[in-house]
């Protein structure tokens, strides 16, 4: 029983440095502010009164009305004389201005909380047009609030406000909720797959590149060899469903941990969904090669945080005044 407790206070607790949640708060900060800027043109059509879904049918069938949403604040603007695509605008304005602070490390808890909340109005708002990149999204910014991450690359440690200790068993144990959060998606993806015959008989990858909705490539030579599509079906289920024993088996963890960024890029390449691809690839990144591929992360951790390699010196030697 004691080395039970010993074991799981060392598998959840034990001190590690912060530097993963550090590239998971950046890369999520980058992220969220590549995705705006994708969606910047078509921005009022998704989220503004008259787009696609008019906010009355959005607000009605799909919107959880008890929960913050841009139709909600705007009700409330509305009479002060606001419009509501000026709601939109300043919603989706502080969202970018906390997204922007994640990635600087810039008062980096209240821009974390900010950017969660404003997200998950805009999601409340068109949740018609959200999926799985929204979500896993989400899932990421909401995991920061309670990660310690600022005491690398960050203007809050140039301002004196950052961690004063690197390694903590706080950033241990938001990794390891992060990295189970992971196994228990990819468990249950592999287990829903399984309950159709699609997948179990290795037509699953064929319907999607033979489908002109999905498919980004000519790939219909496959049809004359049919074993390559199925060998892909069998393996996405192996993959995912056997993903959290043989993430965490040694013998077999560095495969795992490749072969579900593979599978990621597959997803972006054959159905067009890039942009979800390149969420699950940072997220599982920052969650297990810190572990899995150490030298490799020493390596990558001492370029980032060597900014004179970078040639970044001089900005050590100014004092920035953004407010503290």
């Amino acid at each position: 029983m004691k080395n039970l407790r010993l074991n799981f206070h060392q598998f959840f607790f034990k001190p590690v440095d912060q530097f993963p949640l550090v590239f998971l708060r950046i890369s999520i900060g980058l992220f969220g502010l590549l995705q705006c800027g994708f969606l910047s043109s078509e921005w009022l059509n998704l989220y503004g009164v008259n787009g696609y879904v008019e906010w009355f049918i959005s607000y009605d069938l799909f919107s959880i009305k008890e929960l913050p949403s841009i139709v909600g604040l705007a009700n409330f603007l509305i009479p002060l004389g606001i419009t509501d695509n000026m709601v939109v605008i300043l919603i989706t304005c502080i969202y970018v201005i906390a997204l922007l602070g994640i990635t600087l490390g810039w008062h980096t808890k209240i821009m974390v909380v900010t950017a969660w909340l404003s997200h998950f109005m805009l999601c409340n708002t068109a949740m018609t047009f959200g999926y799985g990149v929204e979500t896993f999204l989400h899932v990421g910014l909401f995991y920061l609030i309670f990660a310690p991450c600022n005491f690398y690359l960050s203007l809050d440690k140039l301002q004196g406000r950052g961690a004063e200790v690197s390694v903590t068993p706080n950033a241990k144990f938001i990794i390891r909720i992060i990295q189970i959060h992971l196994c228990l998606v990819y468990f249950n993806a592999g287990i829903a797959k399984m309950m159709g015959d699609d997948w179990l008989q290795g037509e699953a990858v064929w319907y999607v590149i033979g489908n002109t909705n999905y498919s980004q490539f000519d790939l219909s030579f496959l049809a004359s060899i049919p074993i390559i599509p199925k060998l892909m079906s069998w393996w996405t289920l192996v993959i995912e469903t056997a993903f959290p024993v043989f993430i965490y088996w040694k013998p077999s963890r560095s495969l795992w941990a490749i072969n579900i960024i593979f599978l990621h890029i597959g997803i972006g390449l054959l159905m067009g969904l890039n942009m979800f691809a390149l969420i699950m690839i940072i997220l599982n990144i920052g969650a297990f090669w810190w572990q899995i591929f150490p030298t490799f992360w020493d390596t990558f951790k001492t370029r980032c945080t060597n900014l004179n390699a970078f040639g970044f010196q001089p900005f050590l030697n100014i004092k920035i005044n953004l407010g503290k």
